[in-house]
């Protein structure tokens, strides 16, 4: 993962680039929370962004492998850089009509 190294909250002393992604339906419920706040010391890509949100919620693995992110609105490639400013959500199965 080419300049993606993830920390904690508080970790560091210098501000570190905070990713939030939304969280909908059974994603959600997973782990009780409608968003998660991710931190990383340089821009990630899509892929860096869901194998670390994998990671730091092992209850989201499932949906995050059959799952895209949407960034502003629009599914994002896998090696698209993501801005920590834009707005992410985690797209899962969805059914309905």
């Amino acid at each position: 993962m080419p300049g993606c190294l993830w920390g904690q909250a508080g970790e560091s002393s210098q501000e570190m680039p905070r990713y939030t992604i939304l969280l909908f339906g059974p994603a959600s419920a997973a782990i009780g929370q409608d968003r998660v706040v991710l931190e990383s010391s340089d821009p990630c890509t899509s892929d860096e962004l869901k194998a670390q949100l994998a990671q730091a919620f092992p209850a989201l693995e499932s949906h995050v492998q059959v799952g895209r992110l949407a960034v502003n609105q629009g599914f994002a490639n896998a090696d698209a850089l993501i801005d920590p400013a834009a707005e992410i959500a985690l797209i899962t199965m969805v059914s309905g009509g």
